[in-house]
């Protein structure tokens, strides 16, 4: 996976630790489901050597290992598989779910070599991009936000209709097109005479 992955010109694969099925950690809390942190470190390790022979095969692309321990197995178990996955040459490692700047700062002052990522939901105190990289951190991972940003946008929309009869501040016609590929499809079409 990680070789056809880097044939394909991903920039980056993700391998964490959570047993099958996936869940989202700030909605499972401490019911994730994690493998042994030694299956955790196996897992990276066969990463890491997909990543080595794709870069010897000319294709280039970063292991981010990540676990999601911390809300079932707390911190010092999350800190323990981080440091375990840099020490194995991880390009880049994060804890998901860490609940404090103080986490953060404790998982920092651990790792060596590997970039850190910090990964936040949408709470009452996202930090900015500064904060990030005053934590020490490399990149912030907001992977949520639009989804956010969607609901909130609709709730809001659908409220001024009940309330109002009307929506305000929408995008014009025009623009709805351009973003979902009108023009594109138009061409398409024209160019080869169908529909």
């Amino acid at each position: 996976t990680v070789r056809g992955f880097a044939q394909t010109g991903a920039a980056a694969v993700s391998i964490e630790d959570q047993a099958f099925p996936k869940r989202c950690t700030f909605a499972a809390g401490t019911g994730v489901r994690v493998v042994e942190r030694d299956a955790a470190v196996a897992r990276v390790r066969a990463a890491l050597r997909a990543r080595d022979e794709a870069r010897d095969a000319g294709n280039d692309v970063l292991v981010i290992a990540r676990t999601d321990c911390r809300a079932a197995l707390g911190l010092e178990e999350a800190i323990a598989r981080c440091t375990a996955f840099d020490a194995l040459g991880a390009d880049i490692v994060y804890a998901e779910n860490l609940q404090s700047k103080d986490e953060y700062a404790k998982l920092r002052d651990k790792i060596t070599s590997a970039h850190l990522m910090l990964a936040q939901l949408q709470h009452d105190a996202m930090l900015s991009l500064d904060e990030v990289a005053s934590l020490g951190f490399d990149l912030s991972l907001v992977g949520v936000t639009a989804l956010q940003a969607y609901i909130a946008t609709l709730q809001t929309t659908a409220t001024s209709l009940v309330a109002t009869g009307t929506a305000k501040d929408l995008a014009p016609f025009g623009e709805v097109k351009r973003v979902v590929g009108f023009d594109k499809l138009l061409a398409f079409e024209d160019k080869y005479n169908c529909c």
